[in-house]
């Protein structure tokens, strides 16, 4: 039984791996006839669809759907090779895996945030070529988000776009820096649970 369940840990990494690799081909256009990458599609499209069917995973043209799929994979590889390290199966290991599967979607997409946030930032304050399509439309995409966090901060009044960029900037850090100190808490919890 060992070596079986090392088996499906070893193909769920192989098959989380080949994941990575198509999610990442998909942004490389014109390959979308290589013979590779319509076998990565044949074996992977199936699993990445079942997430890209659920709406809050999108935001604009923006698709964090392979991140959740790519993580669950991650999380249910983690329960298998816990299993086979021999500790013990309990209501306190299944809520630290979720909570830390969930923590690595999220810290991710708070990571992502940050990076281009910082990026849209640089470029307000440089005075970047605005006129790029892919600057409007990150900026399309980004900007309603910004105006919506900051909103409530400044009491409804407006705000310049710098100035709220450096304001959201600033809370997604404290928000990532927040988020792992309450993970942290939230496992040493679990660790106390007597089952």
């Amino acid at each position: 039984m060992y070596h079986l369940f090392s088996i499906l840990t070893d193909v769920i990494v192989i098959y989380m791996l080949l994941c990575v690799i198509r999610v990442f081909l998909t942004w490389i256009p014109g390959l979308s006839h290589s013979p590779f990458e319509r076998f990565l599609s044949a074996i992977c499209d199936p699993f990445l669809n079942l997430f890209s069917r659920i709406r809050w995973l999108h935001f604009g043209a923006i698709d964090f759907s392979p991140i959740v799929a790519i993580v669950s994979l991650s999380t249910l590889s983690s329960f298998i090779f816990l299993l086979l390290q021999g500790v013990p199966f309990s209501l306190a290991l299944i809520l630290i895996e979720i909570i830390r599967s969930v923590w690595a979607i999220i810290s991710y997409i708070i990571f992502f945030f940050i990076i281009i946030v910082a990026a849209c930032l640089i470029v307000a304050l440089v005075g970047g070529d605005k006129n790029s399509s892919l600057w409007n439309q990150i900026d399309s995409s980004l900007s309603p988000l910004v105006y919506a966090i900051t909103k409530p901060f400044s009491g409804g009044r407006p705000v310049a776009y710098r100035n709220a960029l450096v304001f959201v900037l600033v809370l997604l850090i404290a928000l990532n820096f927040g988020g792992r100190i309450a993970v942290s808490w939230l496992i040493d919890m679990c660790h106390r649970i007597p089952f």
